[in-house]
């Protein structure tokens, strides 16, 4: 909601995007410093000076993230995919906005209840549009899926894991990933993000300030995974994956900045998106 609020910003938020969170914060958008900062051009200004010293870039960086993946994920559905199963959603609103426009696919997130709850009361549940509570740490994907008649295992399904994968520690990644690959099956897709590994075997947002750090720490959130981009292709691999696109900062100003006609904005380095099909053979 701030960045539609930010005139360099507004155009890589979707149309919909906007009221759509909207709806999901409630009361909550007008109230404490969120609340604030909409009211107040002067308060907006002043976070975005707090993102360039802490991380800069990060804006533009979850916003072409964002489109990137909407990109994706709409050629895959007119490609033939039927299903749209979204990992660990929050508050993002992908499924909500594509479900009215491909009413013939059926699109479901998963989440931790706690998290979801209020995503659902505000939304609600529509016939092709379904909120399936679940704790990724604990629970087995399929097993969740499973659990409700309208997913069927047989149709090519997207697979979509944002902001997710550097969470988990190494096995659960490889888990989760390959439960994906399995439920997208033969002519579905997998994207996900991740955080790519540094020499010195580090995971972090190159130039982020540690205050960064300390912040995720406070949180429980620290990142716990992250990859190699030499080494992917083959760890995708033995969890039946093929790796196809990548974006990243070097791809991402032409791919989608570029597209949206958006000036050239600083993009935060460290995430990677990648695009996967299930491995044959």
């Amino acid at each position: 909601m701030l960045s539609a609020r930010d005139p360099s910003l507004a155009p890589l938020v979707a149309d919909g995007e906007e009221p759509a969170v909207a709806t999901i914060l409630g009361e909550r958008a007008s109230k404490g410093w969120f609340g604030f900062a909409m009211r107040h051009v002067w308060a907006r200004e002043l976070l975005m000076l707090a993102e360039r010293f802490f991380l800069g870039g990060i804006f533009t960086h979850y916003l072409a993230r964002k489109r990137w993946i909407e990109r994706e994920v709409k050629r895959a559905l007119t490609g033939g995919a039927r299903q749209v199963v979204v990992l660990g959603a929050g508050y993002d609103t992908l499924a909500w906005r594509l479900h009215g426009r491909f009413p013939g696919v059926r699109f479901f997130e998963i989440d931790h209840p706690a998290t979801q709850a209020s995503k659902l009361e505000a939304l609600g549940e529509w016939k092709n549009l379904r909120f399936l509570p679940g704790d990724l740490s604990r629970q087995a994907i399929p097993e969740i899926l499973a659990a409700h008649d309208d997913y069927d295992a047989a149709k090519p399904t997207v697979v979509i894991a944002e902001g997710l994968t550097m969470y988990f520690p190494r096995a659960k990644v490889q888990e989760i990933l390959h439960a994906s690959a399995e439920i997208a099956g033969e002519k579905g897709r997998v994207i996900f993000s991740f955080m790519e590994e540094r020499e010195d075997g580090s995971i972090h947002f190159q130039g982020a300030s540690p205050a960064v750090g300390w912040w995720l720490q406070s949180r429980r959130e620290p990142f716990r995974w992250g990859c190699r981009r030499e080494v992917l292709p083959d760890f995708l691999r033995g969890l039946g994956l093929s790796v196809g696109p990548v974006g990243d900062h070097r791809g991402l100003p032409s791919s989608v900045l570029s597209v949206l006609n958006v000036p050239r904005l600083p993009l935060a380095r460290g995430e990677s998106l990648c695009i996967c099909t299930p491995a044959r053979g």
